[in-house]
């Protein structure tokens, strides 16, 4: 009997981590359609803007820091770089994020991306993504999420 319901419980668990990854690809799907939705396009080159990087953090919180981890690791250049950016502007959990990825990244490019998002979180000049003035008229333009009071 013992047995047995050990049985079930061990055949639970697997229905539970496919459930949570659900959830987390569910959320990194939604981040990502965010980002593409509020994408720039200068001099016929697709690029991260601060309309992107409003978009972004206004549907995220310090609960969403481990899928905009995993964003770092994306094959889209800019759904990395806003990633880095938006972690950085979590506060130290998001920061903590960017370290930890820092540490383990060797390509170039990719250190230069994590670096300047610390960099700019650092700098005394920063202003949170949230308070970047906009006219209203910008704001509409912004596709994604309503902002959230903080």
């Amino acid at each position: 009997m013992i047995c047995k319901r050990r049985y079930q419980s061990m055949i639970f668990i697997p229905f539970l981590v496919v459930f949570a990854y659900a959830q987390t690809s569910n959320r990194y799907r939604e981040f990502k359609h965010i980002i593409n939705a509020n994408v720039g396009f200068a001099h016929g080159t697709r690029g991260m803007n601060i309309y992107t990087l409003i978009a972004l953090r206004s549907c995220v919180s310090a609960k969403d820091v481990g899928v905009l981890d995993q964003m770092l690791n994306d094959p889209d250049p800019i759904v990395r770089m806003a990633s880095a950016h938006v972690l950085a502007d979590l506060g130290n959990k998001g920061k903590q994020a960017l370290q930890a990825q820092l540490d383990k990244t060797a390509d170039v490019s990719e250190r230069g991306t994590l670096t300047q998002a610390l960099n700019d979180a650092a700098s005394p000049a920063y202003r949170p993504i949230l308070q970047y003035p906009l006219t209203n008229a910008e704001r509409d333009r912004i596709r994604g999420c309503p902002a959230k009071s903080q």
